[in-house]
């Protein structure tokens, strides 16, 4: 028998990389990176996000609540007192034309105030004078208009509080106001 021949065997060498390690840019390594670090960070920012607004609106609920409590347990006021002055008519102020304003007023009082109660019809011809000379002044474009009528009671109301002693009058009521 012969001698066994040494066999050789070719083993394929794999080529190394050269240097000390260093790797191309790699899309597939980028996107990894992104995928394995920015998902944390975007699922707590929009979780976040949710918790926030959920509790800014659990917090105006009960704010609204809150308020809508508040407006339900608010006493209404006692009923005024009304001082009636008797329907008169005036002229108004206009040149061009002649216009007639014809008005019947309450005067709404504060019905404990018993020396009020007692002083407005002691008053009365000077309050009518009061009236006639505030609705004598005004044209009938002053007066037309619904909030122009508010601010001839707010009006009416201060210029009779001036010479009323024993309190004030609370607001003016129209019972009848015509302008022809």
């Amino acid at each position: 028998m012969g001698e066994p021949e040494d066999i050789k065997v070719e083993s394929e060498e794999q080529p190394q990389e050269s240097g000390t390690g260093a790797t191309g840019f790699s899309i597939g390594k980028l996107i990894e990176w992104v995928l394995s670090n920015m998902i944390p960070v975007i699922v707590a920012v929009v979780l976040s996000a949710v918790i926030a607004f959920i509790m800014i609106r659990v917090s105006v609920a009960k704010k609204s609540e809150e308020i809508y409590k508040t407006v339900q347990l608010a006493p209404k006021p006692a009923p005024y007192g009304v001082f009636a002055i008797e329907e008169f008519r005036v002229n108004t102020a206009d040149i061009d034309e002649t216009h007639f304003i014809r008005v019947k007023i309450g005067l709404a009082y504060d019905e404990g105030n018993k020396k009020l109660f007692a002083e407005l019809p002691q008053r009365n011809q000077q309050i009518r004078d009061v009236l006639l000379q505030i609705l004598n002044s005004k044209q009938k474009q002053d007066v037309d208009e619904q909030i122009e009528k508010e601010r001839l009671k707010d009006e009416i109301k201060k210029a009779i509080n001036n010479i009323l002693v024993n309190g004030e009058i609370e607001d003016v009521y129209y019972e009848d106001f015509v302008i022809s």
